[in-house]
């Protein structure tokens, strides 16, 4: 038998506890986000971004849009600013 003080070196099965630690009941902080939809207003051709004050504005306010929605959801869960890259209009019911 080998005795060694460093285990890396001796042969032979060898047994180290894991910690998961991937698990966590805590949502990671979310500063800014890049969120892509239709919307009635804003640029096309690059993102732009929008903060809680401007989003209405910017974006044209349409409760009937689920991507508008999202937006106004991300600014409820406390997120400073998003980047919005529009794909254009929203799709209207006929």
């Amino acid at each position: 038998m080998i005795e060694t003080k460093i285990i890396s070196t001796a042969v032979g099965v060898q047994r180290g506890d894991v910690n998961d630690k991937t698990e966590s009941t805590q949502v990671p902080s979310t500063q800014n986000g890049l969120i892509i939809g239709r919307f009635k207003r804003g640029r096309t051709d690059k993102p732009f971004k929008v903060t809680n004050l401007s989003y209405p504005g910017m974006l044209g306010r349409d409760i009937n849009n689920p991507d508008y929605l999202t937006v106004e959801d991300v600014f409820n869960k406390g997120v400073n600013e998003v980047w919005i890259s529009r794909i254009g209009a929203p799709e209207t019911e006929e």
